[in-house]
């Protein structure tokens, strides 16, 4: 009799632990799942305009006026042999114009690269 109770508890046991590794199987799979289908935002994309304006002030005093185009580069090379005012710009680089003023701006290293007035 004492055996087949030790032995009801071993089966229990491992159905506990099995259905407890099923669980956080399935979780895992769940959180890749959803990361792949409805992709999760990089750090990058989730830089929105107004936090990089907020940075870019600690180094000058913008126009009070929005920008007229706040973009990040995906293309550097390609902006570099068009313009010298492009020539240290990189992927990942932020590129503001205002009604007078345009600057290439890292985020990352929170560095102005280059400016130009019109």
């Amino acid at each position: 009799m004492a055996y087949k109770k030790q032995k009801r508890k071993k089966t229990l046991y491992k159905l506990l632990k099995l259905g407890f590794l099923s669980v956080i199987l399935l979780t895992v799979t769940g959180i890749v799942v959803y990361s792949i289908v409805f992709g999760i935002k990089t750090n990058a994309e989730s830089i929105t305009q107004n936090t990089v304006l907020l940075q870019l002030e600690e180094h000058l005093v913008l126009p009070e006026n929005e920008p007229v185009s706040l973009r990040r580069v995906s293309n550097a090379k390609e902006l570099a042999i068009q313009d010298s005012f492009y020539k240290d710009i990189k992927n990942g680089d932020y590129i503001i114009v205002f009604e007078n003023l345009s600057l290439i701006y890292d985020f990352d290293k929170s560095l102005i690269k280059n400016i130009k007035t019109k």
